[in-house]
């Protein structure tokens, strides 16, 4: 394949005598309120992951290991006596 040299002398986006004065009017209107938009929804995005960047730090993370605290105990006694109760019942009724 043949590569060629970049293109420097590009046209313009539109020739100033292919539009009424009213439609160049209109088509800056439009092209300023899409930069709008984009700054708009970049700065959007931008605050999102700040917020969620500085919620992330204030978060009090409890880091004792699971296996130490008590209610995990007392909830795998409670899983074991109800499979065991489940279990009679399958086998006396």
């Amino acid at each position: 394949m043949a590569i060629q040299q970049k293109h420097t002398d590009l046209p313009p986006r539109y020739e100033s005598k292919d539009f009424t004065d009213e439609q160049r009017h209109r088509f800056t209107e439009v092209a300023n309120a899409a930069q709008k938009r984009r700054d708009r929804y970049r700065r959007a995005i931008a605050n999102s992951l700040r917020r969620k960047k500085a919620s992330s730090r204030t978060l009090n993370v409890d880091n004792t290991p699971s296996k130490d605290k008590p209610r995990r105990t007392r909830r795998v006694i409670a899983l074991i006596m109800v499979l065991v109760l489940g279990l009679l019942a399958m086998y006396l009724f």
